[in-house]
């Protein structure tokens, strides 16, 4: 003897396919972001009259608030450790000791207020300000420990996350932000390296 549901039988068993499907869907994360390096590969390198080279970092990233340096993938300071990396050459024509000093890196989150009361509800609030603010030295001393040569930078920048956004849309913005410090700082470091330091730098 065969079994043929009935119709109402059939109908039940689509729609919970289709309330599974939907809770399926619901559940599913996002796909995680996946962002480039930010580096300094495709620029020159700048060829010091040096015998070694080194990175101190002053700065320690925090995760205490407002402080959120320890929470994002690329901080400044990775960032201007691969700077070290991708833009320093040495030539080993002078006994000279060449130092990259990161003095601040650092990145901060802010809250903002939203828009209060009926207006609120028809109004796209910024709800975050993100600010970065990071300062590098480079420095040259001679065998005896004597600086014969330094130059600084440094560079803030500022911007906000609408209500709307999503966990990709915050991380990219994060990146972006960094990314844009850190060629400002980039920018004026070489700019006062060649003007401050030309005897030491090609």
């Amino acid at each position: 003897m065969s079994f043929r549901p009935s119709r109402k039988t059939l109908l039940q068993g689509f729609a919970a396919l289709g309330v599974t499907a939907l809770l399926a869907a619901c559940t599913t994360a996002p796909e995680k972001l996946m962002l480039p390096e930010i580096g300094f590969a495709d620029q020159p390198k700048l060829t010091f009259a040096a015998a070694s080279v080194e990175t101190i970092q002053e700065y320690q990233p925090s995760a205490q608030p407002p402080h959120i340096e320890l929470g994002i993938p690329q901080s400044p300071v990775l960032v201007a450790q691969r700077w070290t990396r991708d833009r320093i050459a040495l030539d080993n024509s002078q006994p000279y000791r060449l130092t990259v000093v990161i003095r601040r890196a650092a990145v901060t989150e802010e809250d903002l207020k939203k828009t209060p009361g009926l207006r609120g509800s028809f109004t796209e609030d910024q709800i975050a300000r993100f600010s970065t603010d990071v300062a590098m030295a480079v420095e040259l001393r001679d065998a005896r420990g004597f600086k014969v040569g330094e130059a600084t930078a440094s560079a803030k920048r500022s911007t906000t996350m609408s209500e709307k956004a999503s966990l990709n849309d915050r991380d990219r913005l994060i990146h972006e932000l960094v990314k844009a410090t850190m060629m400002d700082v980039n920018r004026e470091l070489e700019q006062n390296i060649r003007q401050y330091m030309p005897l030491y730098v090609r």
